[in-house]
């Protein structure tokens, strides 16, 4: 860590579905990966060796409060339950603390949608709808 290092604010951030910002996101989980590790045990050395394998990436799932007139994320869920899913890229792009300049992005590619969910409603409780779409991938990088 060099002596200029900020700490970057998790709340900026925008996501790209396609290449189209999609700003009003209001988070986003499961950005994490796992590698699977398997023992090689061959040569002459008594020692096994750890060697990352597989790589495993977790549900990404996607919240924002919820716009009956955009209907990006329902008609993409839709190919699902037609039977024809539809893959898109996403990507996952940071921004400095003032929230103008970007400073790294996580591109996910051959996203299809997992699972759609909707909050609860409820004539008792103030607060906005929201609406989240889980997305599996198979492959992502740093751009």
């Amino acid at each position: 860590m060099g002596s200029n290092y900020t700490a970057q604010m998790k709340q900026n951030f925008k996501v790209e579905i396609d290449k189209i910002d999609y700003g009003n996101f209001i988070s986003v989980t499961g950005l994490g990966a796992t590698a699977d590790i398997t023992d090689d045990i061959g040569g002459m050395d008594k020692n096994a060796r750890k060697i990352p394998g597989k790589v495993k990436y977790e549900t990404l799932t996607l919240t924002r409060n919820s716009d009956p007139s955009d209907k990006v994320l329902k008609e993409w869920w839709k190919t699902v339950e037609a039977g024809t899913p539809e893959k898109k890229a996403v990507s996952i792009v940071f921004y400095d603390r003032s929230g103008s300049k970007e400073i790294s992005r996580r591109n996910l590619f051959e996203c299809v949608p997992c699972g759609w969910d909707m909050s609860d409603l409820n004539s008792q409780e103030a607060g906005a709808i929201t609406e989240s779409l889980s997305l599996v991938y198979e492959r992502a990088d740093w751009g």
